[in-house]
């Protein structure tokens, strides 16, 4: 009797590791997916991107860090959209300030408006910026990065996600 019950709670375990094997779980992207408007008009859904890296950057047309930035996350865009990298600026602020930051960067990926805050603190605890979450082809989140981006450590992150 002993033995039998060890065997059915075996099996039970068993099937319960295959189960949840076998089960895919949510990745980061999903979990932490939105939309938001695009500034110059229409719309973009993080999740559409699933398959790509991607580099989502959180900044505001105030930050000189942010400002800092830019140029070489658009020049790394520029390097890396042959291999599928995609940059998607999530700017908080007011649209005119938006489109002159952009004017001001020379910046060409998208830049997605989130001027109410919605996605940025409450999906990804933006609290200081920039702030750059780096997404493998997986959409699971390889790397965060709070502060100014060096040369060296977007190299060394995009690397991480291509």
């Amino acid at each position: 009797m002993k033995k039998a019950f060890q065997l059915l709670v075996a099996g039970l375990v068993l099937l319960v590791l295959v189960g949840c094997a076998t089960t895919p779980d949510m990745v980061d992207m999903e979990k932490k997916d939105f939309t938001l408007p695009l500034l110059g008009g229409g719309t973009v859904r993080l999740s559409s991107y699933l398959g790509r890296p991607v580099v989502l950057c959180f900044f505001a047309p105030g930050c000189g860090h942010c400002w800092n930035e830019a140029p070489r996350l658009e020049a790394a865009y520029q390097r890396y959209k042959d291999r599928g990298l995609v940059v998607l600026g999530v700017g908080t602020g007011r649209e005119e300030a938006l489109r002159a930051f952009v004017e001001g960067t020379g910046v060409t990926y998208p830049i997605a408006v989130d001027s109410d805050n919605r996605v940025s603190t409450p999906l990804y605890g933006v609290s200081w910026i920039p702030h750059n979450v780096f997404f493998n082809r997986s959409g699971k989140i390889v790397r965060e990065k709070v502060g100014e981006l060096s040369e060296e450590e977007l190299e060394t992150y995009i690397g991480e996600i291509l």
